[in-house]
């Protein structure tokens, strides 16, 4: 993993981490709601890479307010899109796919729509709806919580780092130990290490979080129907953070979109069991 930081054109810093091959085909992963470029599957897709046909180069950006990016007051899902624009400008890739994991979903989708040219593919792991439109319903405890507005969020992530802050390591064992037992039977050895320093990034700052939030609790002003940037979902029946009724509503929204569902699986084991399909529609036409 390689890491970095550019400066935006309002001055504003963007951090991101590079995974997998300097020459390979390009990959945007955006991470989920907390997170960082501190990725688990980005991991585990970088060493699915080495052994296929195709090399990735999978580039992880922090959202305004995540780890080593600066917050921007009031962004939106289109202000995301220019700072991927830029990004991928500094960097010289001109054509790209994107994943977006979970809260990462939403920015992913914007993307597609905003910049078609640019775009290959889409693919979201366990990714939100629109919750104007699908409601609140069977959202976990902690999502509801934190959509009710900037100061429920703010409680919640203060508490969540405290606990992070004060023993990394035994939160990141606790947090592994909860998982159900499919989804731990997933995380080998060489990726438990990569769950620490993500949740320290990931809460390193609280603005991240309470703008993520404040977008999943507006309209998204995309028109779905209009995507044409071939886009896959992988959902389980069993995600008890994002309901598979977000991916279904999609799917049947995005013109061409697949559905691909995950049996069993909960939030984390979803996005790891997903891989090896995720690297086939990413490396195939």
């Amino acid at each position: 993993m390689r890491e970095n930081i550019i400066t935006l054109s309002d001055g504003r810093k963007l951090g991101y981490a590079e995974y997998g091959q300097s020459d390979g085909e390009v990959v945007f992963e955006f991470h989920g709601t907390p997170g960082s470029r501190y990725q688990v599957d980005a991991t585990r897709l970088e060493s699915i890479a080495k052994e296929g046909p195709v090399p990735l180069r999978i580039i992880v950006p922090e959202r305004p307010g995540y780890g080593l990016s600066d917050p921007k007051a009031g962004r939106t899902l289109e202000d995301w899109c220019l700072d991927i624009e830029a990004l991928s400008n500094e960097l010289g890739v001109e054509r790209f796919s994107i994943v977006g994991i979970s809260g990462g979903g939403p920015f992913a989708l914007a993307c597609a729509y905003r910049m078609p040219t640019r775009i290959r593919k889409i693919a979201v792991i366990c990714g939100f709806g629109p919750i104007d439109v699908l409601g609140q319903e069977d959202l976990s405890n902690e999502e509801r919580t934190c959509l009710q507005g900037p100061e429920f969020t703010r409680i919640y992530i203060t508490q969540l780092a405290n606990k992070v802050n004060a023993d990394p390591d035994g939160f990141t064992e606790y947090f592994i130990s909860n998982l159900p037992k499919l989804d731990r039977e997933l995380i080998s050895d060489d990726l438990i290490p990569i769950f620490k320093p993500y949740a320290v990034e990931a809460l390193r700052q609280e603005e991240g979080m309470v703008h993520d939030f404040i977008i999943f609790g507006q309209p998204w002003n995309i028109p779905l129907q209009n995507i044409r940037v071939p886009v896959a979902f992988w959902h389980s029946e069993a995600d008890h953070n994002v309901p598979i009724s977000h991916a279904e509503y999609l799917a049947s929204v995005i013109p061409h979109a697949e559905l691909h569902r995950i049996q069993g699986y909960d939030h984390t084991g979803s996005v790891l069991a997903a891989q090896p399909e995720l690297y086939h529609f990413l490396t195939t036409d």
